[in-house]
């Protein structure tokens, strides 16, 4: 089939077609290949320079694009989106946006769910929404599971014991505030209390006090207003002289 010539409008449509993101099964990662549709694809890998470049490929190839892939994945999230949790699937569109990202049909992970699965039991994600997930089992709705990132770096446990010590040690300091306002509540109640008391005996000492002499008597007088105390003039006993005629 002859190429379109440059310029014309059929050059252009085949450009505009070829700068989206097309289907990620229809690209070859050896030969960095997107093609459009799944015949173009089947001719693509009938094609002598691709099976050349297939007979090539070994299994250290194969893993090496493996670590890349998920060293790139990993790294996308963490910029991304820290330790916040994001859907799985969401994600991942965001991940291959790049077209020139290794893609998965080149690494050892037949699906993203197997490779979701992977690094959590390496405890690098952890997974949220669906719970006690068969490895063996592909049929996993990636829009309802929940990833996030897991930051084992050096710096982030340092900046978290620092943050944990200042915790303790604002709560520390709660904790001694809260006492020492108990001991000033208790010892204002203290002082009342005794200024109470020495209010009543402010009272009681400024009452008069009936004083009596040796030999004075009380006699109380019955009114319709109460009792009424008289206090009575001191008398003296003459004697009697016996002698006296």
């Amino acid at each position: 089939m002859a190429k379109a010539e440059f310029g014309t409008a059929k050059f252009l449509s085949k450009q505009m077609k070829a700068k989206g993101l097309q289907k990620l099964k229809f690209y070859c990662q050896v030969c960095h290949k997107q093609c459009r549709d799944e015949n173009g694809f089947r001719s693509h890998i009938k094609a002598p320079s691709h099976l050349q470049k297939i007979s090539q490929i070994t299994a250290e190839d194969i893993n090496n694009y493996t670590t890349e892939f998920e060293r790139n994945f990993l790294r996308l999230l963490k910029l991304n989106h820290g330790e916040k949790k994001i859907e799985a699937n969401k994600f991942y569109n965001e991940f291959i946006q790049d077209k020139e990202h290794i893609h998965m049909n080149s690494t050892n992970f037949t699906s993203l769910s197997k490779f979701i699965q992977y690094l959590s039991r390496n405890g690098k994600i952890r997974i949220y929404g669906l719970e006690n997930l068969d490895d063996t089992d592909d049929n996993v709705d990636l829009g309802q599971l929940m990833i996030s990132y897991i930051d084992n770096s050096s710096e982030t446990i340092l900046r978290k014991q620092k943050i944990d010590e200042l915790s303790n040690i604002e709560k520390s300091h709660q904790e001694v505030s809260t006492v020492l306002l108990q001991n000033q509540i208790a010892k204002g109640s203290t002082m009342v209390q005794i200024d109470e008391r020495q209010e009543e005996q402010d009272v009681v000492g400024n009452q008069p006090v009936l004083q009596l002499q040796p030999g004075e008597k009380i006699s109380l007088t019955l009114t319709g207003n109460g009792i009424t105390k008289n206090k009575k003039k001191k008398t003296t006993l003459k004697k009697k002289s016996v002698f006296k005629s």
